[in-house]
């Protein structure tokens, strides 16, 4: 199957919001599911009238949001399924249909496709339109004339965290906890798509990776005893991943997050009662600790790479500036990580880019061949 002819036709067909029919013609149910988030990311004096400071506003989409499975199997209930993670600052799921569709009809297993807080249809739509934004980064600019990699795609993330980077703990205690609340309601037979005790699969991808790893090392245990993890981009700690990207976050952004998690955030938890009790008094909090460095990592590697033996596979790209392969193979030694090339220009927001060259049969290859792995795991 041609990747880009794929990635075209599956954006069509999944604007429309209903069940439909897949690129080689058999039947593909493609639903949307309803969730509700039990926990808030708490800011005390929220008062803003910022366009960004959504926390507390009654349109606020982050809380009650749907979420798409690709089900190859009918209407049949299933007992195992594929979570998707995707990465940081990511507003479409158009760049993993192709992903979630090829591991669907490989495991034959449904993939469901789960938005972290503030990303994806959990954030306004007006933080992906280029025109609303626009001035936001104009003022980006005039704020800090210094500032690189600043653009529409990433200004309403990187205002955010420069303003208030609690909020990178917050919103991922958010999403762990509604991971987690997903995978109780999967395993409990209360969802309508699987049967009771059904198997939770991850497959997971750059900051997805960060945000499995601290579910895991927390919770690994009890709700993901039996399942399997494949890592796409992704492993490396806080203090070793290079944030800065068009794609991503601009650099002000980046360096106050770094800042602030390598030297404010236990001085700033003091004044914060909600922000000192998630980070101290909780096992996710914990193990988000524990993933800021290799240093606080090495303290709980052993252990929690002892409970997943040969559940847990790595696949890192060389050239990925972001999650580098070197960082990647410190943080996870001990476990499968595999560091691949390809012959075509890719990057770590784009690994597999959409050409209409001769390179498009190794774009082809390369995507197949990450898929088959990543099937294998899930399948055997």
């Amino acid at each position: 199957m041609n990747y880009s002819y794929l990635y075209q036709t599956l954006k069509a067909q999944f604007s429309s919001g209903a069940a439909t029919h897949s690129p080689d013609g058999s039947a593909l149910g493609i639903s949307f599911e309803e969730f509700h988030s039990h926990t808030k990311a708490y800011l005390p004096d929220l008062n803003s009238n910022s366009t960004f400071d959504i926390e507390n506003k009654d349109n606020n989409p982050n809380n009650d949001f749907s979420y798409p499975v690709i089900n190859p199997t009918g209407n049949k209930k299933a007992d195992d399924c594929i979570i998707m993670l995707h990465g940081l600052n990511e507003r479409s799921w158009d760049k993993y249909l192709p992903w979630a569709y090829t591991l669907a009809m490989y495991t034959n297993k449904p993939v469901i496709l789960f938005p972290i807080a503030y990303h994806m249809n959990r954030s306004p739509k007006d933080w992906q339109d280029p025109r609303m934004m626009n001035p936001f980064v104009r003022e980006r600019f005039a704020n800090d004339p210094g500032v690189s990699a600043s653009s529409v795609a990433n200004v309403a993330l990187s205002s955010r965290l420069t303003n208030r980077p609690e909020r990178f703990l917050l919103s991922g205690f958010q999403a762990a906890n509604d991971l987690l609340e997903l995978t109780s309601v999967i395993k409990s037979g209360h969802h309508p798509l699987f049967n009771k005790d059904a198997n939770v699969n991850l497959f997971t991808y750059s900051i997805g990776t960060f945000l499995t790893q601290i579910v895991m090392m927390a919770h690994g245990d009890e709700y993901f005893a039996e399942s399997k993890i494949f890592n796409f981009c992704g492993g490396s700690t806080f203090a070793d991943m290079r944030g800065t990207s068009r794609y991503i976050l601009d650099s002000v952004a980046f360096e106050k997050l770094q800042h602030y998690y390598n030297e404010e955030i236990s001085s700033d938890a003091k004044n914060n009662s909600y922000l000192y009790e998630v980070l101290n008094n909780t096992l996710l909090g914990e193990s988000f600790r524990s993933m800021l460095s290799m240093e606080g990592l090495k303290k709980r590697k052993e252990k929690y790479f002892s409970t997943l033996k040969d559940r847990f596979a790595t696949v890192v790209l060389k050239k990925d500036t972001v999650m580098r392969p070197e960082n990647v193979k410190e943080s996870l030694a001990g476990t499968m990580v595999e560091e691949w090339d390809f012959e075509f220009k890719y990057s770590h927001v784009t690994p597999f880019p959409l050409l209409t060259n001769k390179l498009v049969h190794q774009v082809n290859e390369a995507f197949d061949r990450l898929m088959v792995k990543a099937a294998l795991l899930f399948t055997i």
